[in-house]
């Protein structure tokens, strides 16, 4: 399960609350989001859902779900562009993503470390920041486990 909770969310009310327009598609693609705990590709989504849905509907979907405040892009292994839920801080105006994300050197999935604690930045020599990235390598709890 992902790291958001997903008790009882009615996923055409999320969608219509971030100004989205509430499809079927678009509620399994979101319910696709809530559970699963890694992030996801164009290529996850489509081998995961249960009906034919071409690649242009995905992409346009995941472009509104981003804008929206819904998702956020994350780093992938070899520049695949992958997509992970946002938390309740983001919404249609601003993006908070200032946690660092873990690419797992053996499934190469990517995961958002929401709890590691990095420091705020908001200045740095005469620099003003409004965002930075960090990427840690490593290994997953599933694939840490695994290898013992």
């Amino acid at each position: 399960m992902s790291l958001i909770e997903k008790e009882n969310i009615d996923f055409g009310k999320l969608l219509s609350k971030h100004g989205l327009s509430n499809t079927f598609f678009r509620r399994q693609l979101i319910e696709l989001f809530y559970n699963t705990h890694h992030s996801l590709s164009v290529d996850d989504v489509l081998n995961s859902l249960n009906f034919s849905i071409n690649t242009v509907s995905v992409y346009r979907a995941l472009d509104s779900f981003e804008k929206n405040g819904l998702i956020h892009k994350v780093p992938g292994n070899k520049n695949v562009i992958k997509y992970a839920l946002c938390r309740n801080e983001c919404n249609t105006e601003k993006h908070i993503h200032n946690h660092p994300h873990l690419l797992c050197s053996n499934c190469k999935e990517t995961y958002c470390l929401h709890d590691f604690k990095v420091p705020k930045i908001n200045t740095y020599k005469g620099f003003e920041i409004k965002n930075f990235k960090i990427i840690i390598e490593g290994h997953c709890i599933d694939c840490k486990q695994s290898n013992h």
